[in-house]
């Protein structure tokens, strides 16, 4: 598992050299055509979108992600993009003459992509469908190639757990696995390791705010991710939308990978802990106003490869 860091802007070009070569030209092509008033207005997230990829954040996550897929998949393989969102990746992927399909949970955002035919922008086939993560209809070993890029952090344990299985499910004997998370540097950084602290101290930023309904939410998301934990369902709580730590990757994502982790071909670190929240806070600052503008979140993505075996193992009784 590496996490997904650059120190300052020369070590980030150096890192997305493939976001600038393969995604970068995709997104100025839909770029020219928002200015063409070409995208609906019932697509409101290709807009956002267009600012979102680029983030450094983004372009790592993408340079190691299509790292990964160009180096495995060759003509005629098959390529699921999970969680694919409006996002360019999978028609970047399609370009190598991959049969590629693209799902999300958002039936209407689906919809509208289908509708839209992005392919008339870029000049390559995706076939769109909604599914839900935790329970594909893809039948077993479909795929040469699964990613899943900054997706499961939005699913509460243990339903994350049972997206990683099914993911693993649909790729074949020998397929690539690749999936980035959002991933906050450990808490023992975080006012002494003091998770109540830590949480009372949002719930007062919240409360000034005067967002009581978003107060009320996270506490109730809290106590389930509590109660799941209580009845075994998952070792660690996370609730959705909390970004993953390296507790609930180590004891409950981890685990669930039956393969072989394989290395990146390019040059992060491996070791989760050596980052703290200061480093994820200069990492976000690399693009002015970014940090500030984006609610000063003390985030950077983590990602980890895995080949799946291909021998079955029997389970014993």
């Amino acid at each position: 598992m590496y996490v997904l860091y650059a120190k300052d802007n020369t070590m980030l070009a150096r890192h997305s050299v493939l976001f600038e070569q393969r995604m970068e030209p995709l997104l100025q092509a839909l770029e020219m055509a928002h200015q063409d008033g070409a995208i609906p207005a019932s697509l409101p997230e290709i807009p956002l979108y267009l600012d979102v990829c680029r983030w450094p954040f983004r372009k790592l996550e993408y340079s190691f992600v299509l790292d990964v897929l160009l180096n495995h998949l060759q003509t005629g393989d098959c390529y699921l993009d999970a969680g694919c969102g409006v996002t360019p990746l999978a028609h970047t992927v399609a370009m190598r003459g991959v049969h590629v399909e693209a799902c999300d949970g958002d039936k209407r955002q689906i919809s509208e992509m289908q509708r839209f035919r992005p392919e008339r922008i870029y000049g390559t086939e995706v076939r769109y469908k909604t599914q839900d993560l935790t329970k594909l209809t893809y039948r077993d070993a479909t795929f040469d190639a699964v990613s899943c890029v900054s997706v499961l952090e939005h699913i509460p344990a243990p339903q994350d757990q049972q997206a990683i299985k099914e993911l693993m499910r649909v790729l074949k004997p020998g397929g690539v696995l690749v999936v980035s998370v959002d991933f906050t540097p450990t808490t023992q950084h975080v006012l002494g390791g003091n998770k109540l602290a830590y949480y009372l101290q949002r719930a007062t930023q919240l409360a000034r705010q005067g967002d009581m309904h978003e107060l009320k939410a996270g506490l109730t998301r809290k106590i389930h991710a509590q109660q799941v934990v209580a009845h075994g369902d998952a070792r660690v709580a996370r609730s959705a939308n909390q970004c993953f730590e390296v507790s609930h990757l180590e004891q409950d994502i981890l685990p669930l990978i039956k393969g072989q982790e394989i290395p990146s071909g390019l040059p992060f670190s491996s070791n989760l802990r050596s980052v703290t929240p200061t480093d994820a806070r200069h990492f976000w600052e690399l693009e002015r106003d970014l940090y500030n503008n984006q609610g000063q979140r003390a985030v950077l993505p983590v990602a980890f490869i895995v080949q799946k075996s291909t021998v079955s193992v029997p389970v014993l009784a």
